[in-house]
């Protein structure tokens, strides 16, 4: 046989096989993709549940689709869809600003009444129309405008609608000291979230005292264990603080640095914090007070009636629920899903709780087809370890999304990550993905990827997912 022969041969052996693998559907180049990634030596003890739907809500690919997984951040998607649908991108928190007592000449005789209706961005820096201090410029604005110059009693929050636990049962010890664990109440501060500063430029292994916190968290006593790591070795700290403690304490390696090494840890009293916030605002802005802040929980505890309301002052309204929605899913902001499930369930009427909320949430979207026992949820943000869900709900509610007047906002909400828009999840040992892709030729997908006990570094099982879901975008 000739050379040539031999090469034509070669040649078209070739294109059949490069014919044969482009006539290859969908569903069998990700069955063919998914026997490698299943077999990898990474998941060989691990759980996995992978599910994937046309536009039109046909499956092109499903394993263990009903296999309650942990799905960590991935689980934001039941929130943040069901805010949006009962809510409306447009809802805006209130915050009303009362009084009770008499004003007379420049004399509040009395409390200023502060009522809070969950608002998680109070306070916060990341909306550039709304500043940090936009709050507390409207109540000094309001108290100016009655040339009020003095306040004789308290600065009281005054909505007990809110449950008095900020955080849900099933959050670890370990994750409620640090900013992601912050609780939510009726007021909160600066996204309940505070930084500690210490000095990492001594030597290996030398105990780092705090420098500072900022702003300031109401923790009265704070001890630090953390130790001075290899330059490079980065943030290896944990803050333990549980709700309403006065005393913290940090441990740990924090990597060798020559400018100051900065943590972010949660407020143990979001609430309280507000109201001292505020008090200290106004008194620079030279109004005197002669009481103190008292958060509601206070008259709960004390089983003492909250001063009724006698004049109002004025309502503050936080960024819309859109902007809050956004980062929510941007940036995984627990306390807003926190804070968004409690307002659900005040909502329906009901009390400002974690739990009131989950549950709601779970019936709403029984009715819209998914089984209850398939999204078996602990809180709002997916924080908690004992929260399980199916890869088929995740993928229902992001099929109902997009028939909702409401989808281009939650759509833009999804980070966009390796090219693809989609919610990721990380708690330990588990792994998630879902949210949408498209194939080259436009058409797009929703898919759900969760994976729970990998072996091995995070890093690795994520650039396999990404692998996986390249062959929906490839195809």
């Amino acid at each position: 046989m000739t050379r040539s022969i031999l090469l034509l041969l070669a040649t078209a052996s070739f294109l059949f096989s490069s014919s044969w693998l482009n006539a290859q559907s969908l569903p069998q180049k990700l069955s063919q993709a998914f026997r490698k990634f299943q077999l990898d030596e990474q998941l060989k003890y691990a759980g996995i549940g992978f599910c994937v739907q046309d536009a039109s809500g046909k499956t092109v690919f499903q394993y263990n689709e009903n296999m309650g997984l942990a799905p960590a951040s991935t689980q934001k998607i039941f929130t943040a869809a069901a805010a949006l649908h009962e809510l409306g991108a447009a809802f805006r928190y209130n915050t009303g600003i009362n009084y009770a007592g008499r004003i007379v000449d420049t004399v509040l005789n009395g409390d200023l009444l502060i009522h809070g209706s969950g608002d998680p961005t109070m306070g916060s820096w990341r909306y550039a129309a709304q500043p940090d201090t936009a709050f507390f410029e409207l109540v000094w604005q309001a108290l100016k405008s009655r040339n009020i110059r003095r306040i004789t009693g308290d600065i009281i929050g005054t909505n007990a609608q809110f449950s008095p636990k900020p955080i849900p049962d099933g959050w670890i010890y370990g994750d409620i000291g640090n900013y992601y664990g912050a609780g939510s109440w009726a007021l909160n501060y600066h996204e309940n979230q505070y930084d500690i500063s210490f000095d990492a430029s001594g030597k290996h292994s030398s105990k780092l005292p705090v420098l500072a916190t900022t702003p300031e968290p109401g923790i009265h006593t704070f001890n630090s264990f953390v130790q001075l790591g290899a330059s490079g070795s980065g943030d290896n700290s944990v803050i333990y603080a549980p709700p309403y403690s006065s005393m913290a304490y940090v441990a740990g390696t924090l990597g060798k640095q020559s400018k100051p090494f900065t943590i972010s840890g949660s407020m143990p009293f979001g609430e309280l914090s507000l109201l001292d916030a505020l008090g200290n605002y106004l008194v620079e802005k030279g109004i005197s007070i002669d009481g103190k802040p008292k958060p509601s929980v206070y008259y709960q505890v004390n089983n003492k009636q909250i001063p009724a309301v006698t004049g109002i002052l004025g309502n503050y309204q936080s960024v819309t629920l859109d902007s809050v929605v956004y980062w929510f899913l941007q940036k995984s902001i627990n306390l807003y899903g926190e804070a968004m499930l409690k307002t659900l369930a005040v909502k329906a009427g009901k009390q400002g709780d974690t739990d009131t909320g989950a549950e709601w949430l779970r019936d709403f979207w029984n009715t819209r087809g998914i089984d209850k026992n398939a999204i078996r949820i602990q809180d709002g943000s997916g924080l908690s370890p004992q929260n399980r869900v199916t890869a088929l709900s995740q993928v229902a509610v992001l099929q109902y999304a997009l028939k909702q007047n409401w989808f281009n906002t939650f759509y833009e909400g999804l980070p966009l990550i390796h090219n693809i828009k989609m919610k990721s999840g990380t708690i330990g040992g588990a792994k998630g993905y879902t949210g949408y892709i498209s194939d080259r030729n436009g058409n797009r997908y929703s898919f759900s990827l969760l994976v729970n006990n990998y072996s091995g570094m995070a890093n690795g099982v994520v650039q396999k997912m990404w692998a996986l879901l390249d062959v929906i975008g490839n195809n």
